[in-house]
C-alpha cells in the first residue's frame, strides 16, 4: 500500500513539474490576450497575461517539490522486514 502512495505522489510531482516546464517554455509565445491555464483537465485561470505567467510557472515548479519530498520521506521510513530464522527460536 505504501508503494502505491509513493508512486502516486511521484506521478503528481512529475505532472506539476511538467506543467511548470511547459509554462516556462511557452512564455515567449504568448500574444496580447494571454493564455488559459489548466491542470489535469481543470481550468485554473482564463486569460492569464504574459506578465503573470512566470508566477504560475514558478508555482507549479515549486509545487512539484512537495509531493516528491513526501514520497521520499515515506520511502525512507519504511523498514525492511526482519527475516525470522526458525532454527534459532
Amino acid at each position: 500500500m505504501r508503494w502505491l502512495l509513493i508512486i502516486l505522489l511521484s506521478v503528481i510531482s512529475i505532472l506539476f513539474l511538467g506543467k511548470g516546464i511547459e509554462l516556462w517554455t511557452i512564455f515567449n509565445n504568448v500574444d496580447g490576450d494571454g493564455i488559459g491555464i489548466s491542470f489535469i483537465g481543470m481550468s485554473i485561470s482564463e486569460g492569464v497575461l504574459k506578465e503573470s505567467i512566470p508566477g504560475f510557472a514558478l508555482g507549479f515548479t515549486v509545487s512539484s517539490l512537495i509531493p516528491i519530498i513526501v514520497a521520499i520521506n515515506i520511502a525512507m521510513k519504511m523498514k525492511p522486514e526482519k527475516k525470522v530464522d526458525a532454527e534459532n527460536i
